[in-house]
């Protein structure tokens, strides 16, 4: 899964934008981003992608209103075609969600210790779905972040990901062309273990390495 992410207004980051084709406005720094959280994504209006604020936990447009009864932060690659929820978007709503880095957790003794996961000398473009709700005047935009099975490398650190998208799936992705699903890596990422005030949504402060750092591609 993926439930924690950063982002910053890095040069990696601001190529990625340009990237997607969308203006590089400043965006502004901000750690240990949670759902439910407004998060900045790419998506598809009018022929042009465009860069807006969404929740980051999607409302389905034919639901009653927001509500966290079902996790819908998340959306498994495996059940896109078949779910209720992301169904709709997976063939006709598609977004590319900016990131710097995003945390995973692992059961170690003492508990679950939270890792840093960052690209090097990139930044990630995860691939994730958006949706439109409305009602009595009241309009939302949600999205949810596409996960997939870790690849061998990753598995030690969880069984799960979110997916990654490469340069050259960008445009076929927010085109809602088909795009390869299986688990990957685009590029190397560093894994560093991290304080565990991480673990507290409401920490927002830069995150501090408390072991070593590996490599992973």
């Amino acid at each position: 899964m993926c439930g924690r992410y950063s982002l910053t207004d890095s040069p990696q980051t601001q190529t990625l934008l340009k990237d997607l084709g969308v203006d590089p406005a400043q965006l502004p720094i901000r750690f240990n981003i949670a759902p439910t959280e407004y998060i900045p994504v790419v998506f598809q209006q009018d022929g042009n992608n465009q860069l807006i604020n969404m929740r980051w936990w999607l409302v389905p447009s034919w639901s009653g209103g927001p509500s966290t009864q079902y996790a819908m932060f998340n959306a498994r690659c495996e059940s896109l075609a078949t779910s209720r929820a992301f169904k709709g978007p997976y063939r006709h709503k598609r977004a590319i969600i900016p990131a710097s880095a995003f945390i995973e957790w692992r059961k170690e003794v003492g508990g679950k210790q939270p890792y840093l996961i960052e690209p090097e000398n990139t930044a990630f473009a995860f691939a994730g779905l958006w949706d439109h709700w409305s009602y009595d005047g009241l309009e939302i935009f949600s999205c949810a972040i596409i996960t997939t099975e870790a690849t061998p490398s990753f598995q030690h650190i969880h069984n799960r990901m979110p997916l990654i998208l490469h340069k050259s799936e960008y445009e076929p992705w927010l085109n809602c062309e088909e795009v390869d699903m299986s688990p990957r890596l685009p590029n190397p990422v560093q894994v560093s273990p991290i304080d565990k005030v991480a673990n507290n949504a409401r920490n927002k402060d830069p995150f501090r390495i408390i072991g070593n750092t590996e490599e992973i591609s």
